[in-house]
């Protein structure tokens, strides 16, 4: 499969535009307002509403069409023509041609995979799973680049955090690694946990090998295993990390000069689950930069990014937002030209994840509902309030009675703390039947988010198509229950 074009992607983004325009209002709602707003009666077409008029059919619908998937169902017509729209506009329907899969890029790079042992260090399963998929994935890039070059490239990881991608990237592959992160913190613990996975690493990787053969290893002891000091001195010199804040204006290759003492006539940008604009920024950077042959850039936090034609957004990390000076959507010219807006509800539902919430049969918390019981309860006693409050996490909590005294407590509101028991049980009493109507709308919401997080990658691979790389690509690189942000997107300048 050779690489799609600039057209193809247009035309999958159309298609995605049409199916929404009608639906914007619906995807920017806020579970909040649920039942002070109306939201049932205001966004579900009727259609829908009429084949739910009982608690049991609302229970049947979710059982039969999300728990168990079984579309089409002669019952719920509406619900099954409506879900099986949504499921057709995912990525991996309406532009599975858009997809590349590794096997496809190996093939086009002409570049056989290692073979991936599955080393258990020190991070969760879902961490482990998207290291050893990007960093098998990045070692393919940079082989196929420095091959073309005749040079080794350098790896530069964006967002380095705590040093997972890059400390797997400089000791399982020898890649260089200067790893970039705005925390400073980050950068020196990622220097102290690559330094603790390097003492082990020989006996993990021991450990890997006789698993990969079906040999259960012996049990760990406290004693160390010999070290192979060689291989620990070249590693401590492979990883480095600096501590700056990304933007356009970053010049990769004095950082890399500065850290490696020697300039690099190729550079692989990379970063695993980037937030928000850091993403985009990254495609800018590897426009702008000759000595940047190659990009790996797996996004995640949509409600960080900064709209260009989105005003008036609320974001809870202000030192953050205010640092970035760049807009994170959208970046192509063409969504640009319809100034395209999403808005900020819609970029929060666009990182919800509908495989996992289908996987686990997980309907919301009752904080959801509560939340929503509570705004009823502002509308009544501080009206002036509605809309304002900013409730955040509460936990441990066995009533909504005991959720409404920490919440008052949590706000400073007596007012709140005020309310009476009576009242309380009252309003439960009155709306004991919109709980499951409530979980209902908050999956038909769901079923937008894989819609919604077509839009904006979408936006960025278009964004490289009409900067004229060609050989740019879109990759569902993870397993999408484990890791709900599983696509990466990739480019390669040829020169």
């Amino acid at each position: 499969m050779g690489s799609v074009g600039e057209a193809e992607v247009k035309s999958s983004l159309d298609n995605l535009l049409s199916y929404l325009e009608p639906h914007w209002e619906f995807v920017n709602c806020h579970m909040v307002n649920y039942l002070t707003d109306d939201h049932w009666t205001h966004f579900l077409p009727e259609p829908l509403r009429s084949e739910v008029r009982t608690p049991e059919a609302v229970d049947q619908v979710i059982e039969q069409l999300f728990w168990r998937s079984n579309l089409p169902s002669q019952q719920f017509p509406a619900f099954t023509s409506f879900l099986a729209t949504c499921e057709r506009l995912r990525l991996d329907s309406c532009a599975k041609s858009l997809l590349t899969t590794v096997d496809q890029l190996e093939q086009q790079l002409s570049v056989a995979m290692q073979s991936q042992l599955s080393i258990k260090e020190f991070m969760s399963a879902k961490k482990c799973h998207e290291v050893e998929q990007t960093a098998a994935l990045v070692d393919k890039l940079v082989q196929s680049v420095s091959c073309q070059l005749d040079t080794d490239c350098c790896i530069v990881d964006a967002g380095d955090g705590k040093g997972y991608l890059s400390s797997r990237l400089a000791l399982q592959y020898g890649h260089r690694v200067l790893g970039i992160d705005a925390n400073t913190t980050n950068t020196e613990n990622a220097l102290t946990r690559n330094r603790k996975l390097q003492r082990a690493w020989n006996g993990l990787t021991e450990r890997a090998e006789l698993q990969s053969k079906g040999i259960i290893p012996p049990r760990r002891g406290k004693k160390a295993a010999p070290r192979d000091t060689s291989v620990i001195s070249q590693s401590l010199d492979n990883y480095k990390t600096t501590a700056r804040f990304i933007t356009t204006d970053i010049n990769l290759d004095d950082l890399v000069s500065e850290h490696f003492d020697q300039h690099s006539t190729g550079i692989c940008l990379t970063g695993l689950h980037t937030c928000g604009n850091l993403a985009t920024t990254c495609l800018q950077v590897f426009h702008s930069q000759d000595s940047c042959r190659v990009l790996c850039n797996v996004g995640c936090c949509y409600h960080l990014l900064r709209e260009r034609f989105s005003h008036q957004e609320f974001f809870g990390n202000k030192v953050l937002m205010d640092q970035q000076t760049e807009y994170g959507f959208p970046i192509s010219r063409y969504l640009q030209q319809q100034r395209l807006r999403l808005g900020r509800n819609a970029r929060m539902l666009a990182a919800q994840s509908i495989e996992r919430t289908l996987a686990a049969k997980e309907l919301p918390n009752i904080t959801l509902y509560y939340r929503a019981l509570l705004e009823m309860l502002v509308c009544r006693h501080a009206p002036h309030l509605k809309n304002e409050l900013q409730v955040g996490k509460v936990r441990k909590f066995d009533s909504f009675s005991e959720y409404v005294q920490k919440c008052a407590k949590k706000l400073d509101a007596p007012w709140l703390a005020a309310v009476e028991e009576t009242e309380l049980q009252a309003l439960l009493q009155a709306h004991e039947q919109d709980r499951q109507y409530l979980e209902l709308f908050y999956l038909i919401r769901m079923s937008f988010a894989p819609v919604l997080e077509a839009v904006i990658l979408l936006d960025r691979l278009l964004y490289l198509k009409e900067l004229g790389y060609e050989h740019s690509y879109m990759i569902d690189l993870f397993d999408a229950v484990i890791s709900p942000r599983h696509y990466a997107i990739v480019a390669i300048k040829q020169h």
